[in-house]
């Protein structure tokens, strides 16, 4: 007996500190519901908490599993907060499958979206040889349309070629590109948009948060219609060494706290920048005419402000035809889906998948659509 009533107040003290736990975990929970739906550029730091959204996600499921042992009646408080954020669940994970294309003899407009991080340029090893096995998964994906960011071109005689070997190999002959900065005046950086069919128009929007950001946009002539492709290339968080190495190595207290605040500063001065060029593009997305496919690096994780506001005006090729997270980033940090192929109602979205190949920081991504005839 003697036993039995310590193990007992051991069991009830246990479940008080879950219950309280789970209570604060909910409240995270809305805060990342919250952070999609204010402005950064108002609400400061509540934007961060959209980046622990995964995290939170699984954390809600492992207390419906631990109550579903303990106290059966406490899984109300993290199905609720699950069930009243259903539409951003949907936005992160899916298990929708399109067409196989090979198989069914599927004709459309295939598309891709690839951040190829300068095409290798300054890999630590042969940046030679990173260029051409990305030209290589090119060359075996050879979409109708294909949008850069980080892109790389030089017109200097025989130094690193890539533009020109693209337009030579690739089916995709008609070109469009704005560059942020030329080095040397012969070297460029900046995104490009190449396509199969003929470019009738093409446009940028620039960003007045940051020069070396911005968007470009190309009438395109595809099957006796005018379809336009917009290439965004949003604000990233340009960490610094410093913050890598915060990542990587033990510190003290002290370093901690600073490195914490440095970083969150980062992401906060990133999530203001970004919505300063959404309401830019989407401002260009909501006067366009034409149907439309949007590509781009967004740098923001579908619990986003970024796409949130984006996904008011077009549809996510993912959400139709893509399955389970959809990662895309293959960088230092927490993996997340922030490269996006999006269309507006006259596409259909047919199919959908990364191309898993470790060449750059990010995967390249391809969706096919079918354009819907009145």
């Amino acid at each position: 007996m003697t036993e039995e009533v310590p193990k007992k107040k051991r069991r009830i003290t246990l479940n008080k500190i879950l219950f309280w736990l789970n209570l604060l975990l909910v409240l995270v929970t809305f805060l990342c519901y919250a952070g999609v739906t204010f402005s950064p550029g108002k609400m400061g730091y509540l934007t961060l908490f959209g980046l622990g959204y995964p995290l939170v996600l699984a954390s809600n499921i492992l207390f419906i599993l631990i109550w579903m042992f303990r106290r059966r009646r406490f899984v109300v408080f993290s199905l609720f907060a699950i069930l009243v954020g259903v539409g951003y669940l949907m936005d992160f994970i899916n298990f929708s499958f399109g067409v196989d294309a090979a198989e069914e003899g599927w004709k459309g407009l295939e598309v891709m979206t690839y951040n190829v991080n300068l095409f290798g340029l300054y890999a630590p090893e042969n940046n030679e040889e990173r260029r051409d096995e990305i030209f290589d998964v090119l060359k075996g994906e050879s979409p109708d349309i294909l949008c850069f960011q980080e892109f790389f071109h030089s017109d200097q005689k025989g130094y690193f070629v890539t533009k020109d070997s693209l337009l030579k190999f690739l089916p995709t002959k008609y070109f469009h590109s704005r560059y942020t900065h030329a080095k040397n005046g012969r070297n460029y950086f900046g995104v490009a948009l190449f396509s199969k069919y003929p470019i009738i128009n093409k446009g940028f929007i620039p960003f007045e948060s940051d020069v070396n950001n911005f968007c470009i946009y190309a009438d395109i002539k595809y099957q006796g219609d005018t379809v336009r492709v917009y290439n965004a290339h949003l604000q990233s968080i340009r960490f610094k060494p410093e913050d890598y190495a915060f990542v990587d190595e033990n510190k003290n207290k002290e370093e901690l706290d600073k490195g914490f605040k440095r970083i969150a500063w980062r992401l906060k001065k990133a999530f203001e920048k970004r919505e300063e060029q959404v309401k830019k593009v989407v401002e260009s997305v909501s006067k366009c005419k034409h149907p439309i496919i949007m590509c781009g690096d967004f740098n923001d994780p579908p619990v986003s402000f970024t796409y949130g506001l984006m996904s008011k005006y077009l549809e996510d090729s993912f959400k139709a035809c893509g399955s389970g997270i959809g990662n895309t980033y293959n960088g230092v940090f927490p993996s997340f889906r922030i490269d996006y192929i999006l269309h507006s109602k006259e596409f259909r979205a047919d199919y959908y998948r990364s191309v898993n190949k470790k060449l750059s920081d990010h995967y390249p991504v391809v969706a096919g659509f079918t354009l819907l005839k009145p």
